[in-house]
């Protein structure tokens, strides 16, 4: 199985978990829309936000709300929470030998890892920034091949001029400014 790190050539017929909500929460949505278009077999987006989980769903990925303690057990998850609780749910629903990716940022007292289970189960982790330079040129072929859809998670496009008044609003999930 691969990770989301890697944007492979060939097809994917790996189960995939991401859990969304940090923040706005664009990260964990390209992530599911990513492994859909990279082929995964299925794709559970995790997210207590209404609107994400429609926009996950509309990126092919089949969506949760409240999850239980663990899920699956799925070969690649992806934690885009930066919530403790929801970064032990990837973990834990992380099968043997699989990866799990923590894209959040973790302020402040940083969440325990379970060492133990993830020892036994052989479980790789990852976190950190992705290579965008080594990335873009895979995301753009499947942006520009129709496969993956990073517009569907656009909420709000608005001109340069307006770009310092728009950072401070909330409410979009993406903002993309326009020159």
């Amino acid at each position: 199985h691969r990770d989301l790190h890697s944007f492979p050539t060939r097809r994917s017929s790996d189960l995939v978990l991401v859990v969304g909500g940090a923040a706005a929460g664009s990260i964990g949505l390209y992530a599911a829309g990513a492994a859909v278009a990279l082929g995964a077999e299925s794709v559970l987006y995790v997210d207590a936000d209404a609107a994400r989980r429609a926009t996950a769903e509309a990126l092919g990925a089949q969506t949760l709300e409240q999850p239980p303690k663990r899920l699956g057990p799925f070969p690649i998850t992806v934690d885009a929470s930066a919530d403790p609780e929801l970064l032990a749910l990837a973990l834990r629903s992380t099968a043997p030998d699989g990866t799990c990716t923590s894209v959040a940022i973790y302020f402040g007292e940083q969440p325990s890892l379970p060492l133990l289970e993830m020892y036994t189960k052989g479980i790789t982790f990852r976190t950190g920034r992705a290579n965008a330079r080594e990335a873009m040129p895979h995301v753009l072929a499947l942006a520009a091949s129709g496969e993956m859809h990073p517009e569907l998670v656009t909420t709000r496009v608005v001109p340069w001029a307006d770009a310092a008044d728009a950072l401070l609003e909330r409410g979009w999930t993406k903002l993309v400014i326009e020159r």
